[in-house]
């Protein structure tokens, strides 16, 4: 063991990766490079061919330049082998971290890991709550609406609401559910309400339970837009049969409807 390591608890000595960890660490990142955006593996044949390695963010042996350039900055995990510190990378991108490795670069790559971090542990949050199986009905009902419909049923006041809720730094997603709202909330509504007044479902109890997914996800999360993702992606794992779309729709709604983001506060 080196001398830094003998000074330093964080630093350990190297723990063989695993099959399952190698394969935890491309599915954190998508199966693309977090700083490039490569993909991770290529096809050859009827097999994968790997194009990554698995990084240490915060170095397993520093040398002297490197403990110093880092000295003082936030590092993740209880000691270097911990997965908080450890990330895929493709080849390129590693050996270039690796190379005199700047504050600049350790704390992108900090700063990349812990959202990556946040948002599996907003998914495993969400992926404890239920919603009631119901809500198909919801879903498969917009795959049947026409365009002389949902004309009808336009809301004209602009989805007022998402003004107050959304801030013009998410220009992307504050259209996008603006869009969606101004098309689709009155028919979205009327669908509710008929289900609800036939006794096929409880709006009650999908508003709530869509708040409390909100909640969950809030608390792992603080970028709108990663919160609204992760809510369209819990509803698509809950209704596979559904397209992404439909869940963009109807989680749309509920921002609109209140259950979903909070008034701006000054």
């Amino acid at each position: 063991m080196g001398e830094a390591k003998k000074v330093d608890p964080y630093l350990i000595d190297r723990i063989p990766i695993t099959k399952n960890m190698d394969h935890a660490y491309l599915l954190e990142v998508g199966g693309l490079c977090p700083l490039c955006g490569k993909n991770l593996l290529v096809a050859k044949g009827n097999s994968k061919s790997k194009l990554y390695q698995i990084a240490h963010i915060y170095p397993n042996s520093p040398l002297q330049a490197e403990i110093i350039e880092l000295d003082g900055l936030e590092r993740l995990g209880t000691n270097c082998e911990d997965f908080k510190n450890k990330i895929a990378l493709c080849k390129d991108c590693h050996g270039l971290y690796d190379d005199n490795k700047t504050k600049n670069e350790y704390l992108r790559l900090v700063g990349l890991k812990k959202k990556l971090l946040n948002l599996a542990n907003a998914r495993v949050s969400a992926s404890h709550q239920d919603i009631e199986d119901e809500i198909i009905l919801v879903i498969n009902a917009l795959s049947t609406a026409n365009m002389k419909t949902l004309k009808r049923m336009e809301l004209e006041n602009k989805a007022l609401k998402i003004s107050e809720k959304i801030e013009d730094t998410y220009p992307i997603l504050k259209t996008k559910i603006e869009s969606y709202v101004c098309i689709y909330f009155n028919f979205i509504k009327e669908t509710f309400r008929n289900l609800e007044d036939s006794g096929q479902l409880n709006f009650n109890i999908i508003a709530s339970e869509i708040r409390t997914t909100f909640l969950k996800c809030e608390k792992e999360i603080s970028v709108k837009s990663d919160i609204f993702s992760s809510l369209v992606n819990w509803l698509h794992s809950r209704v596979s049969s559904s397209s992404y779309e439909a869940c963009e729709v109807v989680v749309s709604y509920f921002v609109q409807n209140c259950e979903v983001f909070n008034e701006i506060t000054e």
